[in-house]
Formats: C-alpha cells, sequence, structure tokens
C-alpha cells in the first residue's frame, strides 16, 4: 500500500525533541528522513540518561531518543569540516525539506541559512523551528520546553490556586511546536506542488504555546481580566472529577443542558433534575460549590466500574482518571493502535507509542526503530550523495563522517 509521502526526501538537521517530533511525524507517513548528527557524540538527546527522576537507558538504547527518531536514518557528518559542509550541500540538491532547530543566526554562521541553500536548490522547503520566533529581541536566545511554558503563561494558569507554577511535564511546548512544524512542512509541499515554489518556514516554541492556549489568551485580550488557576470547587459542577467508593476518580464533562437529566438518571437520586437550585445551566454555576458537595457524597456511594457502567448506560459524557499502566492496557487504545507492538532489534518484543493519524488509502507505517548512530552514512552517501567507495573510504580518514 503507498505511503502518502512517499518520494518525499527530508534532511533532518534537529536535536533533542521539538524538530525530531516534526520529522518522525513525516517519516511515519513515507517520507525519506535523512538525520544528519555530529560523529562522536550524535544527537544530545541519544546522551539523556535520567528525566524526572527516571532512568530512560534501556539495554543501551535511549527511550527518549527511540521515542522522537524512528523510521530515519542516521548519516554522521562534521559541518565545521569545509567537506562535511559540502556534503550538505550536495544533499540538499537532492532533497525536498531542509529542517533544524539552531538558534536564529546559527545555521546563517554556518553556511547552511535560507538563501545559502535556495541557490543550489530553489525550490527547497527550509523549515526552522527556534525557541522564541525568528524576530525580536530575544530571536537568538536559547530556549527548551520548560522555558517556553513558563515565557508563554501556561504555567501561572495550571495548578492550584496560590500554588506554585506547574510544569506539564509531557513536553507539551515541544510537541505543539513538532506538530505545527509538521503542519507547515506538508503545507509548503503542498504549495509547492501546487505553484512550484519553495519556501521558508518558521515556527517556535513560544509561538506554539501562545497558539495552544487561544481561548484563555482571547477571552483575556477581550476581557482585559486575566484567568485563575482554579480549584475543582471553581469549576462547573457537571465539568468536574468526583472519587468514587473505592478511591478512584471519574471525570465527568458535561457543557450542554440536555446532558443534565441524563446524569441525573445515571445518579439514581430522586428530585436532583428540577431541584431549582440546580435545574438550569446558570442555578448550577451559582451554586457550584454547594452542587459539587452533594455529587461528592453520591458519587461515594458506589465503585468505579458502578458508576462506569450507569454513566454509559445513560450517554454521560464521561473518563475514568487512568494511570499509565492502565493506558497501556486499554482495549480503547489497542484497537486504534495508539499503543502498538514492536519487536525492536535491541529491546526485543516491546510496545511503542503509535501514530495518532489514520489514513483510510495512503496510512503510516512504524517500519524501522530509531537509528544507531551513523548506521546510515555510507548508504545515504552512496545511493543519494553519488560519492564513491574510495571518497567515502577518504571521508573517514579525515574524519569528515
Amino acid at each position: 500500500m503507498p505511503m502518502a509521502l512517499e518520494g518525499v526526501r527530508i534532511l533532518d538537521w534537529t536535536m533533542a525533541q521539538q524538530g525530531p517530533v516534526a520529522t518522525q511525524m513525516l517519516a511515519d507517513m513515507g517520507a525519506e528522513v535523512i538525520k544528519i548528527e555530529p560523529p562522536i557524540r550524535g544527537d544530545r538527546g541519544r546522551g539523556l540518561k535520567r528525566i524526572y527522576g527516571k532512568t530512560w537507558d534501556f539495554k543501551g538504547v535511549n527511550s527518549y531518543f527511540e521515542a522522537h527518531n524512528r523510521n530515519k536514518k542516521s548519516v554522521t557528518v562534521d559541518l565545521a569540516h569545509s567537506k562535511g559542509k559540502e556534503i550538505i550541500y550536495r544533499l540538499t540538491t537532492k532533497s525536498d525539506v531542509f529542517v533544524h532547530n539552531f538558534r536564529v543566526g546559527a545555521a546563517e554562521r554556518m553556511g547552511v541559512g535560507y538563501e545559502d541553500l535556495r541557490k543550489l536548490n530553489p525550490k527547497i522547503i527550509y523549515a526552522h523551528a527556534s525557541g522564541f520566533g525568528p524576530k525580536g529581541p530575544d530571536r537568538e536566545s536559547g530556549a527548551i520546553d520548560p522555558i517556553a511554558q513558563a515565557r508563554s503563561g501556561i504555567m501561572s494558569v495550571t495548578g492550584k490556586p496560590n500554588d506554585l507554577p506547574i510544569l506539564i511535564p509531557a513536553g507539551v511546548a515541544d510537541q505543539v511546536g513538532a506538530m505545527l512544524l509538521a503542519y507547515g512542512i506538508v503545507t509548503a509541499l503542498f504549495a509547492r506542488e501546487r505553484l512550484g515554489i519553495g519556501q521558508r518556514i518558521d515556527t517556535s516554541l513560544l509561538g506554539g504555546q501562545i497558539a495552544l492556549q487561544g481561548h484563555l489568551l482571547q477571552n483575556y485580550l477581550f476581557s482585559g481580566s486575566p484567568p485563575n488557576k482554579i480549584s475543582r470547587m471553581d469549576m462547573s459542577p457537571t465539568y468536574n472529577y468526583y472519587q468514587t467508593k473505592d478511591g478512584r476518580w471519574i471525570m465527568v464533562g458535561l457543557m450542554q443542558q440536555k446532558y443534565w437529566p441524563r446524569l441525573c438518571r445515571a445518579l439514581g437520586v430522586e428530585g436532583l433534575e428540577n431541584d431549582p437550585r440546580f435545574n438550569t445551566l446558570d442555578t448550577r454555576q451559582e451554586n457550584n460549590r454547594e452542587l459539587i458537595g452533594v455529587l461528592d457524597q453520591i458519587f461515594a456511594t458506589r465503585t468505579a466500574k458502578e458508576w462506569l457502567e450507569r454513566l454509559t448506560a445513560n450517554d454521560v459524557i464521561h473518563g475514568l482518571v487512568q494511570d499509565y499502566i492502565e493506558v497501556e492496557s486499554d482495549p480503547q487504545v489497542m484497537e486504534n493502535e495508539y499503543i502498538v507492538n514492536f519487536n525492536h532489534p535491541v529491546v526485543g518484543p516491546t510496545k511503542l507509542v503509535g501514530i495518532p493519524v489514520k489514513l483510510s488509502e495512503t496510512p503510516g507505517q512504524i517500519r524501522e526503530s530509531a537509528p544507531q548512530l551513523g548506521q546510515h552514512t555510507e548508504e545515504v552517501l552512496l545511493e543519494v550523495g553519488g560519492y564513491t567507495w574510495d571518497e567515502i573510504a577518504q571521508f573517514r580518514e579525515e574524519r569528515v563522517i
């Protein structure tokens, strides 16, 4: 079965998370992604041993690097060497996309800026993922995920009232930045297909976090009143989470009046539906703490399993608060291949995070694990670069690769 991005060649000169996640998304859909890495040390993501107090190295395989670099080819090139730069130039002439996440200005100083590469390949799509964007006083400053979370304001609205700022550990700045970068690349590829033009793409960690908070920020921009951190006692009673008899938590998410009778039927409490304190959206919000207290008592009378059955039977939008152990075995997750079984060449039979976008005619595939450092150097230089074995041997002798 064909893949959507078959025939697209991407030079991926990105490290850590934001850039590699974006190019992995494209590799999953069939693009040939050639990951350019420095000899010896490679992508710095390969060397991350502990994050958030956990070990990330298993049998010599780094789970952080593995999560962002499957389906790619690894080529080692020393860009400080003049011949290394020439290799990049030659590969650029035979590629569709060039991606990097250096600080603003760094690529230009190395001779691989947009203007440098478009002279070699006028239709090149040149994608740059930065920390703060291509303009402004801090454009050349370095940034990583937590810095973008801090500066964007998202940490100011996450957590409990009067509590410390809260960092979201899922790397939301990197992940959102990656999705926007991949979106920009695919859009530019489509534009080139229609208009025959290459172009430059710029995304940033900060810009992605601003976009992620669109509804909250827009409300502030209209009203002038910034959002507060909220406790569950300030939330809507029907857009909240409740603890069950066996200590589990269930999230209920009702935003329309039509769901209120259904919830009341599921709760099985006579008179609650028409109680004048709670029978409309406005009265429930006016008496939210009182109703939350009532629902706390009701949910505490049955187990999570019992409540899930009753809520499902009455078509109430809900979800059990699950940990990672439960997510891994969740039949909904497995059936949709959001987590998949995979035979890793080093780790052996294991599971990987799957591909969340499903295409009916050109589906994505997890074909290969993340590459070993320099695993495909000779293959790419021979087949893409057109170099000879003698030239490659000379490169190795001169430590170009």
